[in-house]
């Protein structure tokens, strides 16, 4: 196993105290932590820096050690860019991003450093899992679907991301885009792209597993209806920002004549028991994508 001597885990945070305390404690309980040298940096985007307190009553006695900073200007990509600074500054030789409401499994980074010995990856990424403590959960209608245990990948998220701090020495104006911090998502698939379009390589793998805690406003059509379709409307800027203005376009209105084909087959096949929600999704994506050249400057979903 290789051993990984330097890493920093970044958390960007804002107003999930409770969920923040269990993903930390899910750190320390990292199995073989000793043989890493593990250093968690939480980034608080809450107006109050309300998790100062209780991150620093935590730390006390903590073989992990925990630092804060705060960062005032309100969302994600605020957020992620200020980790980026802080790893710039600090030089670590691996990062890694989890979210404040997700869990690492005991053997995530032994599963890493296995993969890291194995293969030539710069980028480390893996599934996301949910607690089953809601009876309907939509999320598999977003989440990526990988039939073979180990892939390499175009993009990875940055709920469950690890990868070596060269990337960042070597691109020194890489950052999360700050256009899609009213999106509220996107940035990591953005940010994550432009590195794999550089050339750097990102595998995906099986077991390297990170859990999300469910949320209940993620249990309703409505939920649905607004992420499918500010999905589409991101799809319109990724495409351009990837592959130029001109392609761009093309490439939008292709995979909308694509979904409106999609929502027709998913429309007309009674036996799939998923057939309503697949449909939904399917369609205000579609819209997302159709008015995404008109709407996007326009929208703001940062609440």
């Amino acid at each position: 196993m290789k051993k990984i001597n330097d890493i920093i885990i970044f958390i960007p945070t804002y107003n999930r105290n409770k969920s923040l305390i269990d993903c930390l404690k899910s750190i320390k309980k990292i199995k073989n932590n000793n043989l890493f040298k593990i250093k968690v940096f939480i980034v608080d985007n809450s107006i109050t820096n309300n998790s100062f307190k209780i991150i620093k009553k935590f730390n006390k006695g903590s073989i992990i050690k925990i630092y804060q900073d705060h960062e005032k200007k309100r969302g994600i990509v605020f957020a992620r860019n200020k980790c980026l600074k802080l790893a710039r500054k600090l030089k670590p030789k691996y990062l890694a991003f989890i979210d404040d409401d997700c869990k690492v499994d005991k053997n995530w980074l032994t599963n890493i450093s296995k993969l890291l010995k194995k293969s030539d990856a710069d980028v480390i990424t893996g599934p996301q899992l949910y607690e089953n403590n809601y009876k309907n959960n939509y999320m598999y209608l977003f989440e990526k679907k990988y039939k073979k245990k180990l892939l390499r990948v175009n993009w990875a998220a940055s709920n469950n991301v690890f990868l070596k701090f060269d990337i960042l020495k070597q691109e020194k104006n890489l950052k999360f885009d700050l256009n899609l911090n009213k999106f509220g998502m996107g940035e990591d698939q953005l940010f994550f792209s432009i590195i794999n379009k550089i050339g750097y390589k990102i595998f995906w793998s099986q077991q390297v597993v990170v859990t999300e805690k469910m949320h209940s406003h993620r249990s309703n059509i409505n939920w649905i209806k607004e992420r499918s379709q500010r999905l589409g409307i991101l799809g319109h800027y990724l495409d351009i920002k990837l592959n130029g203005r001109i392609l761009g376009y093309f490439m939008n209105y292709i995979k909308s004549l694509y979904l409106f084909i999609s929502c027709v087959m998913i429309y007309i096949n009674i036996f799939n028991k998923n057939r309503n929600l697949d449909f939904i999704n399917c369609l205000f994506r579609f819209y997302g994508k159709l008015i995404g050249p008109f709407k996007f400057k326009k929208i703001n979903f940062l609440k």
